[in-house]
C-alpha cells in the first residue's frame, strides 16, 4: 500500500504522552499515530453502523464527551 505523509500539530501535553508511550513500546511516533488513526477510524465506523442514524454525528458526540470529562477532571483537581 502506498503511504502518504501528514504533518500534525498537537498540544504539548499530548505530545509528551505520545513520546512516553512510544518509548515504552519501542516504536516510532509515526507508527503509533498511524495505528491510532486507523484504530480510531475503525471504531468510529463501527459505532456509526451500530447507531444506524445518519443524522447523528458520532465523532462530535465522542469529542464532546472527552471534553466534558477533561473539564470535570480539571474542576476536581482545583477542589
Amino acid at each position: 500500500m502506498k503511504k502518504k505523509k501528514v504533518s500534525v500539530s498537537v498540544e504539548e501535553d499530548l505530545f509528551n504522552q505520545i513520546d512516553e508511550k512510544t518509548k515504552e513500546l519501542g516504536i516510532s511516533k509515526s507508527a503509533f499515530l498511524s495505528f491510532s488513526a486507523s484504530f480510531f477510524l475503525h471504531q468510529l465506523n463501527a459505532t456509526e453502523q451500530n447507531v444506524g442514524d445518519n443524522n447523528i454525528n458520532v465523532y462530535q458526540l465522542i469529542k464532546n464527551n472527552i471534553e466534558a470529562q477533561e473539564e470535570a477532571k480539571e474542576l476536581s483537581n482545583k477542589s
